[in-house]
């Protein structure tokens, strides 16, 4: 119980205030997740690395952890897919909802509540890999199917030249590099510099809060379906029980222990992405099914997330 009050509550308490004030104050949602794409959360991630003991060694085993466990959601996803008789429109928006967690706006609060400092920074590790996971199979999953839209995304040079300008357009990838460099090979940044990117990436936290609530209000107001009770029930399934008990498998598999690997458990316990929304309307998905998935799974992951954080500690 005093996880739920202590560390989740702070998330959906700041989260509903962005979505009661909304209406009021009509915050330009692209603006802020701008913002804390291009500047809060590259410079939280450099913050957090060039402070911190995590080395190269564990940074390529949360990214191994992370891998691991979306591959085998997708074999999971594909053969429920199957089993489901879904259509191309609707399996697509099922798999991405399935596999893409929401790692940042919800993630990365969790874990810093739960587990402080060491806490966030594996969890922004994870928001890069998870960024880089986006834009490569999230685009291919969303993108396939028999749609025109989908037939053009799937244009073998097409579809590699876009994902790798959306992985390298990707900031926080550059910050992790950078972070990296400093913390291993022992350098130190000027003063101002180092106050400067602290002071940019405590931006982070609340803004991704800020637009959770706004967005899990906007899906609110969506019109949705229920044609599809069981695909939602398995998505569900898959991403508040399977994905974190994949998750934990994987980081033993590759080594991984203590705060690392309850870290990347908890973002894999995270609900379906808001990208997976995003995604359906890029490339022609079932929106109201994605939709529908982000909205059931946040407002479940109340009590899983509480369950998982009662299990880890």
């Amino acid at each position: 119980m005093l996880l739920l009050i202590n560390v989740i509550l702070p998330v959906f308490l700041v989260a509903g205030v962005a979505a009661v004030a909304q209406p009021r104050l009509k915050l330009d949602t692209q603006v802020l997740s701008r913002a804390a794409f291009y500047l809060f959360s590259p410079a939280m991630v450099l913050d957090a690395l060039i402070n911190s003991d995590v080395s190269g060694a564990e940074f390529g085993q949360i990214a191994a952890a992370l891998t691991l466990t979306v591959l085998a959601l997708w074999l999971v996803g594909e053969i429920a897919a199957r089993l489901l008789h879904l259509d191309g429109s609707t399996r697509n928006a099922f798999l991405v909802a399935i596999v893409l967690m929401n790692s940042g706006n919800y993630g990365m609060p969790v874990n810093f509540f739960a587990f402080g400092e060491p806490g966030l920074v594996r969890a922004s590790l994870c928001v890069t890999v998870n960024a880089v996971i986006t834009s490569t199979l999230g685009v291919y999953l969303a993108a396939r199917g028999h749609t025109a839209v989908g037939r053009a995304a799937l244009n073998r040079t097409r579809w590699c030249r876009a994902s790798l300008c959306r992985v390298l357009s990707v900031p926080a990838i550059y910050a992790a590099l950078l972070g990296l460099l400093v913390n291993l090979a022992g350098w130190s940044l000027p003063e101002t510099v180092v106050k400067a990117v602290h002071l940019l990436g405590q931006g982070l936290v609340p803004v991704s809060l800020l637009i959770l609530g706004i967005q899990v209000m906007q899906t609110f107001g969506k019109q949705h379906s229920l044609s599809h009770t069981p695909a939602l029930l398995v998505v569900a399934l898959g991403r508040l029980v399977l994905a974190p008990l994949f998750a934990g498998m994987a980081g033993n598999l590759v080594g991984l222990n203590g705060v690392a690997r309850d870290v990347i458990t908890l973002e894999m316990a995270t609900p379906a992405a808001v990208m997976s929304l995003v995604l359906a309307q890029e490339f022609g998905s079932d929106t109201s099914f994605a939709a529908l998935c982000i909205l059931v799974t946040t407002f479940a992951s109340l009590l899983t997330v509480t369950l998982w954080l009662n299990w880890l500690m």
